[in-house]
């Protein structure tokens, strides 16, 4: 099983909270952005956090597979 990924371009995040809704990897910081829990996360979490990405209206989250 392969690693993923995850990152947010914060200072770009409009504080729309659809990834916090979508995947439990996401939570809204005190300034209304979204941060992200766990960057590294496995294979079986991937796919929630891959439905954020393609769900944030702004494209700032970014999962990517690990090189091993």
């Amino acid at each position: 099983m392969s690693d993923y990924r995850v990152s947010i371009d914060r200072k770009n995040c409009i504080g729309d909270a659809i990834c916090t809704a979508l995947c439990d990897n996401f939570y809204m910081d005190s300034d209304g952005k979204a941060s992200v829990r766990n960057e590294i996360v496995p294979e079986s979490k991937s796919g929630e956090n891959i439905e954020a990405e393609i769900s944030c209206p702004v494209g700032i989250i970014k999962v990517r597979k690990t090189a091993h």
